[in-house]
């Protein structure tokens, strides 16, 4: 398995925000959002806030493919479902950690956008 080097982790995850292109059936990816990500234990994840209804989270669970791009960082990258309870727990302490004060910190750690959980893996 592909994983992230540790400079190029911290500058796609230091950020408040990273570019998150999701891969679409007929292989672009056009629409990009601004998204929030952890990193955890040198591995990169990412919520959707807003499930299915997000722009990108129904494509990128349909491709499990896409793009990601911060502090000059841009990687091909796939996605997968995280289910895993331990890692689920430090990913929720961590947006807590990154995002408070925000009002919305607190939710990414709670169902249901809990379970809208993908890890973001770099392809090269």
């Amino acid at each position: 398995m592909t994983t992230w080097n540790a400079e190029e982790l911290a500058r796609i995850a230091e950020p408040e925000m990273f570019d998150l292109s999701a891969q679409l059936e007929d292989g672009t990816t056009p629409k990009t959002v601004g998204i929030w990500a952890v990193a955890v234990d040198g591995r990169l994840f990412v919520r959707s806030y807003t499930g299915l209804e997000g722009k990108w989270y129904a494509p990128a669970l349909a491709s499990l493919r896409g793009r990601v791009s911060a502090g000059g960082v841009t990687k091909d990258v796939r996605f997968e479902r995280i289910t895993d309870e331990a890692i689920n727990s430090a990913i929720d302490a961590e947006y807590l950690r990154k995002y408070t004060p925000s009002p919305y910190a607190p939710e990414m750690g709670q169902e249901p956008v809990r379970s809208n959980t993908l890890e973001v893996i770099p392809l090269d």
